[in-house]
């Protein structure tokens, strides 16, 4: 258990953003493009450029290139998980 607190206290901290939470909220485990992402989620370029580098760092999402497009997706299952549980709690339906 004291591991996996630490792990699971690393990804809390990757997390603890409202635009890299609305980032992977977006992707769930879909892939889409950096375009497609700052449409849905009305973030310019450079915060959302910032936001996906540090997902990225973090090991949270990984990218893809496609010509000039760059699409991200989600990596590891405990994060969709957890955003699936923090969507439930705090997105409940209309």
């Amino acid at each position: 258990m004291i591991p996996a607190s630490g792990m699971a206290a690393e990804l809390l901290r990757s997390l603890a953003h409202q635009k890299r939470l609305l980032v992977l909220c977006a992707l769930g485990s879909d892939e889409k493009s950096v375009a497609q992402l700052r449409h849905e989620l009305d973030i310019e370029q450079v915060p959302m450029s910032q936001q996906l580098m540090r997902l990225r760092a973090d090991g949270l999402v990984e990218a893809r290139r496609e010509g000039t497009t760059i699409f991200y997706r989600v990596t590891r299952p405990e994060v969709l998980k957890v955003v699936e549980a923090l969507h439930a709690a705090f997105c409940p339906p209309k």
